[in-house]
Formats: structure tokens, sequence, C-alpha cells
């Protein structure tokens, strides 16, 4: 696979390939794996093009993408492209729908193109799905209708609201995978393990979209191996007055040194909101019932 993570409108890649599905992909949720697969289906010599920045999050600069870049990259290599492409939006958002055709053909070397029905492309989305049938015909543009999961319409709009609400079930059942945050294992006030509960800090970055603050049943990766636990999402009111977002996770029978190991966690259902506790013992003894509330599922 071939990475372009600047593609602007004077670049080319190197060899013809068969198929484009291009869209935004915010989140790779499960309609964009639909149109991801159905574009290998029509040949494996195909390529995925999205944006360096997904363009509502361009418009919204208050708004973020509900995975990291890295993440966004990691699950596209699971398909196995030929090419994977970043369009330079704030360039490629100035060019006329024509131009942008051409880009397509010419510049991108494609032969049939896979988008989403609501697709829309040059310069105030003046290009649409007629107009791509109109330039390379309709035999060589494949539509995919909007998927639905249990009544569910599937959308990034539609999992941002249910992450709002701590709904990871349905998060998790819009994506096709369990919302995950990683990153490296720092040390923090070291507090949990003078309760007992020893917890590994993890440091993020803030880049992406996060959930409802609050308490969570996760599964932990590290080191291949998979752990059980649970994890507070949240600025810890009851031991810090810092406005500093964290994510702090207890592993269930767990006692090895993990600091600068890099771990997933991947949230399974809310347990609870965060609070701040009156004292230490109050909070103490919360975490005993959040943590029994899980093993007794």
């Amino acid at each position: 696979m071939k990475t372009y993570r600047s593609f602007g409108k004077d670049d080319s890649i190197e060899s013809l390939v068969d198929a484009t599905c291009i869209g935004a992909f915010d989140g790779v949720h499960k309609g964009h794996v639909e149109l991801i697969k159905k574009t290998r289906e029509i040949s494996e010599n195909f390529q995925i093009v999205t944006f360096n920045v997904i363009p509502k999050i361009y418009f919204d600069k208050q708004l973020k993408p509900l995975l990291s870049s890295k993440q966004r990259s990691d699950i596209f290599k699971k398909y196995d492209p030929v090419n994977l492409v970043y369009l330079k939006f704030e360039e490629i958002n100035q060019i006329s729908p024509t131009e942008f055709l051409n880009l397509l053909k010419h510049n991108l070397k494609t032969q049939k193109i896979v988008v989403g029905r609501d697709f829309k492309f040059g310069k105030n989305r003046k290009g649409d799905i007629r107009t791509l049938k109109n330039f390379f015909g309709s035999d060589n543009v494949i539509i995919i209708d909007d998927f639905y999961v249990k009544n569910d319409k599937v959308s990034s709009t539609k999992i941002r609201n249910y992450l709002n609400e701590g709904n990871i079930e349905k998060v998790n059942l819009l994506l096709g995978r369990e919302y995950e945050i990683s990153g490296k294992v720092v040390k923090g006030l070291r507090l949990g393990s003078k309760l007992g509960f020893p917890t590994a800090n993890i440091k993020f970055k803030h880049d992406f979209y996060y959930p409802k603050l609050g308490v969570y049943e996760i599964e932990c990766e590290l080191n291949n191996e998979i752990h059980k636990g649970i994890t507070n999402i949240g600025y810890t009111p009851t031991v810090a007055d810092r406005k500093v977002l964290k994510v702090e996770a207890h592993l269930f029978n767990f006692d090895r040194d993990i600091y600068g190991k890099e771990i997933k966690i991947r949230l399974k259902s809310f347990i609870r909101d965060e609070i701040k506790f009156d004292s230490l013992d109050d909070l103490l003894n919360q975490i005993k019932k959040d943590i029994d509330s899980i093993k007794n599922k």
C-alpha cells in the first residue's frame, strides 16, 4: 500500500487503478466499511480516497473527529488498498466540480467510482451523483445506500449523539467495533494504589471526540493480551482541582509494572456518571460497587 498524505490538484498517483471509493470516512463506521468492501469486490486493485481534514470539521472548528488520524489510517490499512490518498481539503474545496472530476480521472487514474448516496464535491458542493454519472457514465458510478443496523441509520452524527449519552453499546454497534482510546501509561498521583485499586494513567491526544465523562466497563489490550477492567474518563473531582481530562484504568487481577507501555482501552458499557464524593472513603466504597457491578454481570 502506498500512502499519499497531502494530495493536491497538481499531484498524481503512479499507476492505474480499477476502482476508487471516496468519502470523508468520519469514524469509519459500518456504512463506510460497506463502501470500502463494495469497492474491493469490484477489484483488489482499488484505492481509498479521503481528506486530510474531515470536511464538516474544517467548517466547524469546535467539532472533533471520531478517530485520531492514526486510528483512521490503521483501520484503512486492514482492507489492503493499493493506495490510500488524503486529499488536501483546503485546496480541493476551492476547485470546481469539473476540475475535481478531472482530478479523479487523470490524477487519481481511476475507472470506477464508489460513493455514498449523499456525496457532494467541488466548490460550494455543486457536484453530485448526477454530475459523476454524466462524466464517468452510469455503469462506472456505484452508489452505496444508507446503511441501517436494527432500524438505526448509521451516521457519524448519530454516533456522536450516542457518545454524548454514554450509550456505548449503540456506539459500538454502529461503528462495528468497540470505541477505543490508546496511549502510553504514565505516572500519576498513585492514589489508586494507596486505596488498593492501582490504575494505569493513559497519556492520550485530545484530538478526537471523546464520550460522556464517567466510569466504563472496559477491555484492555496490552502486549497482545486482553484484560478486563474499569476506567474513569474525566477530571477526578474528588482528588484534584485541576481541569485536566484524564483516562485512568484499573485492570482486574493485574499487578505488573507497565509504565511507558502502549495500551488500548476499549469501552464495553457505561457504569455511571463521574461524581465528586465527600470523602475518599465514599469514593473507595463506590469503586468497589462499580467493580462488583461488572464482575457480577
